[in-house]
């Protein structure tokens, strides 16, 4: 026997659907403009319980909540059977197709729900190799001192050390470099071949050994011969800028990666892409 319509609990689910609708969106709104702290929770929350209400609601306007007991008869259906299921199975039909608002507010709030989601899991982010396979570095861009002022490939005097960054990146760590103009007839084949332009060489400026800012060029130029280094100064970590930032001193256990390096239609020096490898030491994987 059909249970009368609960048109009651069919309202319920209306508005708990709709309230839902509008939490989920509340929460993407909440992330896309960073406020976080107060409006997400309260987004996803609402959209969580006004969905949860609202099936509760609408099972009891569909009749769902009678408690029924059958006693087990044969596995076998007589055509009367048959005829009765196929009766109760048209009415739900009719019932849950003719309450297309009900249907269509129920599949808003679980979209709204989803979109809402979008954010929290997008922050989950890469691993940690994934982030520090990528910086700031991008094809073109300019090489910027920490004022903004960008790098003239025809000034600046030999043996001279600055901290630059990618114009629009100015400050981001794992962006920052060291760069250096050296005698070009000094340079290794391999560190001309890597992105450096007459004489400019530019390398991370994150230690290798444990992250700490390379920032000390050292210079010896007594006799027999002239002699630079890169100095970390936390552990001593010393570097060759004459051939690709190779350790030749401390515990650093690599080279410093090298940034390749080219000249705009302006004559200022800007990157050809990212670093060929990760920047900072290898126990950073391990973190």
């Amino acid at each position: 026997m059909r249970v009368p319509e609960n048109e009651r609990a069919y309202r319920a689910a209306v508005v708990s659907f709709a309230v839902a609708v509008v939490g989920g969106i509340t929460a993407a709104f909440a992330y896309a403009t960073d406020q976080t702290d107060l409006l997400l929770g309260l987004g996803l929350a609402v959209a969580l319980g006004g969905i949860g209400f609202g099936l509760v609601s609408w099972a009891k306007h569909l009749g769902l909540d009678e408690h029924a007991v059958q006693q087990r008869e044969p596995l076998t259906m007589t055509a009367d059977d048959v005829q009765a299921l196929e009766e109760e199975l048209t009415l739900t039909r009719q019932t849950v197709g003719r309450r297309k608002l009900l249907v269509g507010l129920f599949g808003g709030s679980f979209l709204s729900l989803l979109v809402g989601f979008v954010g929290p899991i997008g922050s989950l982010g890469p691993k940690p190799r994934g982030e520090r396979g990528r910086t700031s570095w991008r094809q073109g861009a300019r090489l910027v001192t920490s004022g903004g002022t960008p790098v003239e490939s025809g000034t600046g005097s030999f043996d001279q050390l600055v901290t630059v960054f990618p114009e629009g990146a100015i400050g981001v760590d794992d962006s920052q470099v060291i760069l250096l103009r050296l005698p070009p007839d000094l340079l290794t084949d391999r560190t001309v071949a890597a992105g450096s332009v007459d004489g400019w060489v530019a390398y991370s400026k994150i230690c290798t050994h444990a992250g700490c800012s390379v920032g000390l060029l050292g210079v010896d130029n007594r006799e027999p011969e002239t002699v630079r280094q890169l100095v970390c100064p936390c552990h001593q970590s010393v570097f060759d800028p004459l051939d690709g930032a190779a350790p030749v001193g401390g515990p650093a256990p690599r080279s410093l990666p090298q940034l390749p390096l080219a000249v705009d239609a302006d004559g200022f020096l800007v990157a050809q892409g990212d670093f060929p490898g990760v920047v900072g030491p290898l126990a950073w994987d391990e973190a």
